[in-house]
């Protein structure tokens, strides 16, 4: 800077906005003021500026449930981007309200509102839910219940009418917005509405402590309906038996079921989300995965897109759009900052850069010309009005300004107004350096430094570093200058200076502030007025995004197109374990026929570790992987359509439960018997198992008789067992189909071959081999020796032949003891 005296030797002006005007400290980075340093003899400045970077943010939901009569309502809203859910109501069967459990896996709430006068069954499957979910370590969810007359339906109605959504028309009427309210939602659902106007009263009434904003209310930036209608049920045990989901606990102990401490393990969601390029990808493929649809339109839909992008020739293609694609963000919860006034640079950014790719991407799907529906759908969308909020924004906002600034700047040339203020504001570096210099002048030779600090409501101030310490109120007294007050070693003055500045300058930098801000609420009401339109095509692009990975999944590993079909069919041939390929070099494909010509009921028996327990998970997953719109491990496949799938496969024990894990495979063979139908597919490992053995054989023989009695309508089975006799207990039935695992025994080891074949009745050759699994899994010769001798012994009914080492430790205590009572005077 150029000097004009030999006393002054720099000065420098630097910038600060934030929203606390109560720092007045002028070297903070904080503070919302501007400041002109003037120093003596070339002392240092050191005023650094920290960068802001993006935050992450955990979505927490709230989630009401109602259920009279066996019909399920819910509704549920995301506090931090304000998106309301409404579910269509659906009848929801007891005892286990199997719909409600995968609507909770979904939503993954933080909070369940229930109808305190409720406490039936319905509560109780409520309870082991959310209890189920806590004792895995997937975060913690609380149960609040809620006086009766929250649920009232007339007060639920009038809260929902009162529902004000971005949406809905300009300056309509009360009865204009009634109108327009029963057009996207159907009060006829009354377990719905009462769910949905709970939850808005609940929020109205608690939004300070869910929000940490004392005076803030809720405000709701959209509203949906999700439908469960099409959903082939699976329950959690199923999920964690199959490995969809594999979540790991934190290894430290404190943050253990804190919310978002567990990651992932091996899983088919690990293997699939790794491949999405955004993170509403990775959230919208768990939802993906957690919905798997019955409905043939959806599945071919997802199909067509995946075979698209597993083709060579449009592998530049999937790169353009995985590029574009990393770039696109949650809209809502970036647009509830920016409507909260609350919005960083880096927000806007974000939101810049979302309306520029997602515009993009559809683009580039026009490109893929007839390839599928949903691809026709992205190049088809009327992105018309997305196109010019993009280029609204890239016009009137400096980014890279306002990142430096950290508030929202406007381009010049924007409004010729704010130009004029921001030009004064620019001369306004020079004018207070000099201010400065000439303020310097006048004080004393012991003043080293002294700030023009300009703050509002107060106007320009002369800044001085203290020169001394323990200063009386008389030493601070300055010739022409009125003193105001002191912050930390500031002493702050009203020099004639600062009042002539107050004069000429006055609140420039604050009118730019307002102006701006005004500039700035223009341009969210007309992104708002296109909020709709924006969600929707982020949508798209997070559910294409998830087809695309699942697409490098399928080519990766060769995965093949399944046959969807409506007939009571499942056939494999070749099939693969999807996980096992990722952890094993060489894997042993395996076929099945399953239909009412080739059984649907299959009994599998085999060796200890010969590949029975493989073998049904491989197909459940295959069956799995058909019903997301995924292709599969296989050389062929052809599914028919399920409603349900349910395992026997794994059992999770807690001892907060109360249950043994016999218990845990009661209820879980229970809930296949209640809840299965002709569309099903059970797969049971080893049931039985867990109690005597002629109670363990009886229970199982009875729950597949039960089966079997149903003829046609029997579902589709697989069931392992080492009860080598269980044909003799159930019906004969041409449904029933042995199939058992293939080993050979060389220089008495055995050798397992891992392939399927159909065997006769039970294959009484196919023993359990319990030894040959012990000793290859480390346990002592001599105890596996001692295992047989006593197995022999049990077949010939006779007692096992005596154990040396025993029998010496026994003798041995004995003369110990005969010893001591000889020697002991009694």
């Amino acid at each position: 800077m150029e000097q004009s005296s030999k006393d002054v030797t720099s000065a420098s002006v630097t910038h600060h906005s934030t929203n606390n005007t109560n720092n007045l400290n002028p070297n903070s980075s904080d503070s919302h003021f501007v400041i002109a340093n003037c120093r003596r003899n070339n002392e240092p400045n050191i005023n650094g500026q920290q960068e802001t970077t993006e935050e992450t943010e955990i979505e927490e939901r709230v989630l009401v449930a109602y259920c009279r009569s066996g019909r399920l309502g819910a509704a549920y809203c995301t506090l931090q981007t304000g998106e309301l859910y409404v579910l269509e109501e659906i009848v929801d069967r007891p005892p286990e309200y199997q719909l409600f459990a995968s609507l909770y896996r979904q939503v993954e709430p933080v909070c369940v509102l229930l109808d305190g006068k409720n406490q039936g069954a319905f509560v109780q499957v409520v309870k082991r839910t959310v209890f189920d979910a806590d004792a895995n370590d997937e975060g913690r969810c609380k149960l609040v219940f809620l006086s009766s007359k929250e649920y009232s339906f007339e007060g639920c109605k009038r809260r929902i009418s009162s529902l004000s959504l971005p949406t809905e028309p300009a300056n309509a009427s009360d009865e204009e917005r009634s109108l327009y309210l029963r057009t996207i939602l159907d009060f006829s659902q009354t377990q719905s509405m009462h769910a949905l106007g709970a939850l808005l009263r609940y929020l109205d009434l608690n939004w300070a402590k869910l929000s940490m904003d004392l005076h803030g209310k809720p405000e709701f930036l959209s509203l949906r309906h999700i439908s469960l209608a099409d959903i082939m049920s699976v329950d959690g045990d199923t999920y964690r038996g199959l490995q969809v989901f594999a979540a790991q606990a934190h290894p430290a102990a404190f943050k253990r079921g804190a919310r978002g401490s567990s990651r992932e393990g091996l899983s088919l969601f690990q293997l699939y989300s790794r491949s999405t390029s955004s993170k509403i990808g990775h959230s919208r493929m768990r939802v993906l995965l957690q919905h798997p649809t019955t409905d043939l339109a959806t599945l071919q839909r997802r199909q067509d897109v995946v075979a698209y992008f597993m083709r060579p020739q449009n592998d530049a293609l999937c790169r353009n759009i995985c590029s574009s694609m990393r770039y696109v963000k949650n809209v809502h919860g970036i647009l509830a900052k920016i409507k909260a006034l609350s919005a960083k640079p880096y927000q806007w950014k974000s939101l810049y850069n979302t309306l520029y790719n997602a515009v993009l991407i559809c683009e580039m799907c026009e490109s893929a010309g007839k390839a599928g529906e949903f691809l026709e759908q992205l190049a088809s969308f009327d992105n018309t009005k997305l196109y010019e909020m993009a280029l609204y924004m890239n016009r009137i906002i400096d980014f890279d300004l306002s990142k430096t600034e950290g508030k929202f700047t406007v381009k010049p040339g924007v409004d010729p107004e704010l130009d004029m203020k921001k030009q004064t504001m620019a001369s306004l570096h020079g004018l207070m350096s000099d201010t400065a210099r000439v303020e310097l002048a006048r004080l004393p030779a012991y003043v080293r430094e002294c700030s023009m600090v300009y703050m509002p409501h107060l106007g320009y101030l002369l800044g001085v570093r203290l020169w001394a310490d323990n200063l009386s109120a008389e030493d601070k007294e300055l010739p022409d200058m009125k003193f105001m007050f002191q912050n930390n070693d500031y002493i702050h003055y009203k020099s004639k200076g600062c009042e002539e500045l107050d004069v000429v300058v006055g609140d420039t930098y604050p009118e730019i502030v307002a102006h701006e801000t005004r500039l700035m609420l223009r341009l969210t009401t007309l992104l708002l007025e296109h909020l709709h339109t924006l969600a929707e095509l982020v949508q798209l692009c997070a559910e294409l995004d998830c087809l695309i990975a699942i697409s490098k999944v399928c080519k990766e590993f060769n995965f093949v197109r399944p046959t969807l079909t409506t007939e009571k069919i499942i056939s494999i041939k070749q099939g693969k374990h999807p996980l096992y390929m990722l952890t094993c070099d060489s894997f042993v494909p395996n076929d099945l026929e399953s239909s009412a010509q080739a059984g649907c009921v299959k009994i599998l028996t085999g060796p200890n570790s010969s590949g029975k327990s493989v073998y049904m998970k491989q197909v459940g997953l295959i069956v799995y992987l058909a019903h997301v719109g995924s292709f599969v491990p296989a050389e062929a496949a052809t599914v028919g359509v399920l409603r349900h799938v349910h395992t026997r496969i794994q059992s999770t024990e807690c001892v907060a439960a109360h249950m043994s894990a016999f218990l845990i495979d009661l209820r879980q063979m229970a809930l296949a018997l209640q809840e299965s139908s002709s569309s099903s597919l059970l797969i049971v490992d080893e049931f039985g198992k867990g109690t005597s053995y002629s109670d363990g054989l009886a229970l199982l023989a009875a729950c597949l008789n039960t089966l079997l009695f149903r003829g046609e309508a029997c579902p589709h089975v697989l069931l392992a067992t080492h009860y080598l006799n269980i044909h003799e207990y159930i019906v004969h039935t041409p449904i029933v189909r042995f199939l058992s695992f293939e080993y050979v025994v060389q220089e008495d080891e055995v050798v397992f071959l891992f392939r399927v074949r159909e065997d006769v009745a039970g294959g009484q050759q196919a023993a359990s081999l319990a030894r040959a699994a012990a000793a290859a899994a480390g346990l002592e010769d001599r105890v596996v020796a001692r295992a047989g001798g006593v197995m022999d012994a049990v077949v010939k009914n006779t007692l096992p032949p005596p154990d040396k080492r025993i029998t010496k430790k026994l003798n041995a205590r004995v003369e110990q003891i005969k010893n001591k009572l000889l020697t002991d005077d009694i």
